[in-house]
């Protein structure tokens, strides 16, 4: 890269103190504005399920007594008094008037865009790309993942002389007192710093809607394609390396086979997060093995975000004897001692350039999809939400394969019970609307029968009086007697017969018409609740399959789009529609035309 240029990144203003005090073990104190920070950040989360975690409670008031300069346990502090004013803060917000929300949503609106406009860009080589987040993070409680072990500790925010800007030396030096301002032209990273807490490097990076990550996007699933071309030399590789003669060889490979096979992550790769007792395949301990009578092995650790991996699984009986010898003779140490990401990366750039942990799976998450997709019975007849549900079915396979588990919400139950009664109540909705509809069409029909038998009893009385008529006339013409009067009377009367029987038959055409269309409005109406409900049926289906997966993360990075994207053009089916907008933007790659707006 020749250039780089950009404003920094943001920094959000420090705390402003309001001379807060908290009753600490019956005695009143007044807050430093450090301690304030704290204390107001943690009254914020009174009446959440975080205060009801030990080992949240405890991390934060570890850090607290740090601040405060004495030894304090959750029970010692009353937060009531900031309590209320939040709770007052909240309240006041909650009843503002419509129209001044509004106001003040335009003018956080006007201020978010200058600041994008302002820290949101950067200009690579002349191209000018949007940034992802370019706010560094406030100070805040750590939140964590599943059950990580820093969960509620103090995470300092970093400022201004933190942070070290990549810059290329033509570019105009962005106000602030930085740390540092460098120059690394083998890299994208516009911003880094370390993270107080966790004392990871934290960076600032081109936006996944960008060229240049795009095009990083592009070369990750083309390599697994690659991969996928491969994918029998690999295997062979590995199996032929499962009973080499050096041990960290066939260590290499058994960790090799545990990725290829069980779809493992490496194990020392983990987010700038991951504090925890992590594991993955190079990391694992004979605790995280069980042999089972029945040939299977048992696997069971903390996996990604904390989250525990449990497997009982079939392998390969060559890797079942490595991984039993292994864990004989790693006692309390990890199976795979010095074998990490590198030496598995070197290990199969031996049969193929360039692959990792990754590689694979992205190359196995984007094959269970596309064979999911095929075997799924959907048609282009379909209605989008069952291609959607179908589209998501697919993704859920790549989830599991991948061992995507999440933590369980603690509103899921109830969230599931909510859609359950929506659905209860559209069915009892749709049953109601359509009797309602039936009984319309019945009355219809019963007072079109009550009318048409008056017009049917008024023509038969006209055709009466037509008759009479005409044998007055018959008298008086036998009689000699005048009958102009009587023949006009008769003329009349044929008149009448006529607009009546007119009369009658647009009746009936009327009523035909208009039944018709009351059957047309229930047959429709019978469909539109018939769809309703089977897309709300198949939502709760959704949600419950899914209830501890994150499907999210195989979609947004292992799965290739390209396979949902010729999915869709055989079903007629656009894959906007599963992707969220802003994994739209970022695969906006895979089909640059935009939709054909209807």
């Amino acid at each position: 890269m020749k250039s780089m240029i950009h404003n920094g990144v943001m920094v959000p203003p420090r705390y402003e103190a309001q001379g807060l005090t908290v009753i600490i073990k019956g005695k009143e104190h007044r807050l430093t504005p450090v301690q304030e920070e704290r204390a107001v950040a943690w009254a914020k989360k009174i009446g959440t399920p975080y205060v009801e975690d030990p080992v949240f409670a405890e991390n934060f008031h570890l850090d607290f007594s740090e601040v405060l300069g004495f030894k304090v346990q959750p029970s010692d502090v009353d937060y009531t008094s900031i309590y209320r004013l939040v709770e007052e803060e909240r309240e006041y917000k909650k009843n503002l008037a419509k129209e001044e929300k509004k106001r003040l949503a335009e003018d956080r609106k006007v201020i978010r865009e200058a600041n994008k406009e302002k820290y949101g860009w950067a200009t690579f080589d002349d191209e000018r790309s949007e940034l992802g987040n370019y706010t560094v993070e406030p100070s805040s409680i750590f939140m964590g993942r599943g059950q990580h072990p820093f969960r509620g500790k103090w995470k300092e925010g970093p400022s201004h002389e933190d942070i070290i800007l990549n810059l290329s030396p033509d570019a105009p030096r962005p106000l602030g007192d930085w740390k540092e301002i460098t120059w690394d032209n083998e890299s994208i990273w516009v911003a880094k710093w370390k993270d107080k807490l966790t004392e990871k490097m934290k960076y600032v990076w081109p936006h996944d809607s960008s060229p240049i990550k795009q095009k990083k996007e592009i070369e990750k699933f083309n390599k697994a394609l690659e991969l996928r071309k491969n994918l029998s030399w690999v295997k062979r590789h590995i199996m032929d390396n499962m009973t080499h003669e050096d041990v960290k060889r066939r260590k290499t490979a058994t960790v090799s086979y545990l990725i290829d096979a069980l779809n493992f992550r490496v194990g020392d790769e983990k987010d700038e997060d991951e504090e925890a007792d992590t594991v993955g395949a190079s990391t694992l301990r004979a605790e995280h093995l069980h042999f089972n009578e029945d040939g299977t092995v048992t696997f069971d650790f903390l996996g990604k975000d904390s989250v525990r991996f449990l497997l009982t699984t079939e392998v390969d009986p060559q890797a079942f004897e490595n991984l039993k010898e292994f864990a004989e003779s790693a006692g309390d140490g990890a199976l795979f001692d010095e074998v990490n990401s590198s030496v598995v990366s070197e290990f199969l750039d031996e049969v193929m350039e360039g692959i990792t942990a990754k590689v694979f799976r992205t190359c196995h998450a984007t094959v269970i999809v596309e064979d999911k997709l095929k075997e799924l019975p959907v048609t282009k007849d379909d209605p989008d939400y069952k291609k959607k549900h179908m589209a998501t079915m697919a993704n859920l396979e790549a989830a599991i394969t991948c061992n995507h588990k999440r933590t369980i919400p603690k509103t899921w139950a109830q969230s599931l019970e909510k859609k359950k009664e929506r659905l209860a109540n559209r069915k009892i909705k749709s049953r109601e609307r359509e009797r309602k509809a039936r009984q319309k069409i019945m009355e219809a029909n019963e007072k079109y029968r009550e009318r048409l038998a008056r017009y049917e009893e008024k023509l038969e009385l006209y055709k009466i009086q037509l008759d009479d008529l005409k044998k007055q006339l018959k008298e008086k013409e036998e009689q000699g007697k005048s009958t102009t009067g009587l023949e006009k009377r008769i003329v009349s009367k044929r008149k009448s017969i006529k607009t009546q029987r007119e009369r009658n038959i647009n009746l009936k055409n009327k009523h035909r018409e208009r039944q018709d269309k009351r059957k047309l409005s229930l047959e429709n109406m019978r469909a539109r609740n018939k769809a309703a409900i089977e897309k709300a049926t198949l939502q709760v289906e959704a949600y419950e399959l899914t209830r501890d997966y994150n499907l999210g993360t195989s979609l947004k990075s292992y799965i290739d789009p390209r396979v949902y994207f010729d999915w869709g053009r055989k079903i007629e089916y656009d894959w906007r529609n599963y992707y969220s907008k802003t994994l739209e933007k970022k695969f906006s790659w895979v089909d640059p035309e935009p939709p054909t707006q209807q």
